[in-house]
């Protein structure tokens, strides 16, 4: 899979056009346009096929001149590189996800921004913005959850180039706290002692001095 960045893409240009439009070029896997950002992707199954679409940098689209460029995303997966523990960027965990958490927000960013945004990846069951309690103000990110795991790869494979007001924002799979894979336990030190053991002295409690020992001592002193 070959993936392409269109630029300068007509806003009411629909992903389907853009599909059609590169399908002469050989086999097409996916196709996506931005809505009201003018720009979008799309993916050719073969990497002949992108080259012969590269071989034309500037296309024109629904009357409109589109610029054609290798996209820079290297994809959610794989080792090496990534920023987040367990391998690729955006911190694949190896489960499933149909959430992301969304971070670096703009300030005043709304809900409907992100779900305008993400809606271009696939159908947005929910999308919203952490706002503190007592002052109402953004916290600086929030969630986007699909009808299903699909689009959640499709987001990761533009990890590099996911923008909304110009800022450039974060974007990491979402794993409920009961499919995260289980933490290792630690042991404490002292060979599996319990804390506040004291090794060195005997657990048998001292003998009590009770009547009948002061009444042999008497014994003893008479004799």
């Amino acid at each position: 899979m070959v993936k392409l960045f269109l630029g300068g893409v007509n806003p009411n240009t629909s992903s389907d056009a853009v599909r059609e439009h590169f399908s002469k070029f050989g086999p097409v896997a996916d196709a996506v346009v931005m809505r009201d950002r003018g720009f979008g992707f799309v993916t050719f199954e073969t990497r002949e096929a992108a080259d012969a679409a590269l071989s034309e940098p500037q296309q024109h689209i629904d009357g409109q001149k589109v610029d054609v460029k290798e996209a820079q995303g290297k994809g959610g997966r794989g080792g090496g590189g990534g920023r987040d523990a367990g391998g690729g960027r955006g911190g694949d965990s190896g489960v499933r996800t149909d959430k992301v958490f969304v971070g670096g927000l703009p300030q005043d960013c709304p809900d409907d921004k992100i779900r305008n945004y993400f809606e271009a990846y696939g159908v947005i069951v929910d999308a919203v913005v952490m706002k503190d309690r007592e002052t109402g103000r953004s916290r600086g990110f929030g969630f986007v959850q699909f009808d299903n795991p699909a689009p959640v790869e499709k987001v990761m494979e533009d990890y590099s180039i996911h923008k909304i007001e110009g800022k450039w924002v974060e974007v990491k799979r979402s794993v409920p706290r009961d499919q995260m894979p289980p933490a290792p336990q630690q042991r404490g030190g002292g060979g599996g002692y319990g804390v506040g053991v004291d090794r060195g002295r005997s657990r048998t409690p001292p003998r009590r001095c009770d009547d009948r020992d002061r009444r042999g001592d008497d014994r003893d002193r008479r004799g």
